[in-house]
């Protein structure tokens, strides 16, 4: 899974984790497996998650909004 899939704007972030060396990136991905399992990690997780979520449902609401605007122009 990329971070554009969960981010969309995520462009340049993925860029940056693209130029680490594979063997670092493999390290920070077992790092952070790892760290996840952590009783402290837990919540900053799930933040992340949900403010993924919610960017990812304002730019669909956004696409909707502008399909929906396009829609009626043309009718």
């Amino acid at each position: 899974m990329r971070i554009s899939d969960l981010i969309p704007d995520a462009g340049q972030l993925q860029a940056e984790i693209a130029a680490i060396p594979q063997v670092q990136r493999v390290a920070l991905a077992l790092q952070l497996v790892r760290d996840i399992d952590e009783p402290c990690c837990a919540l900053p997780l799930m933040r992340l998650s949900r403010l993924a979520e919610d960017h990812h449902l304002s730019i669909r609401k956004e696409a909707f909004m502008r399909e929906n605007d396009l829609r009626r122009v043309h009718r």
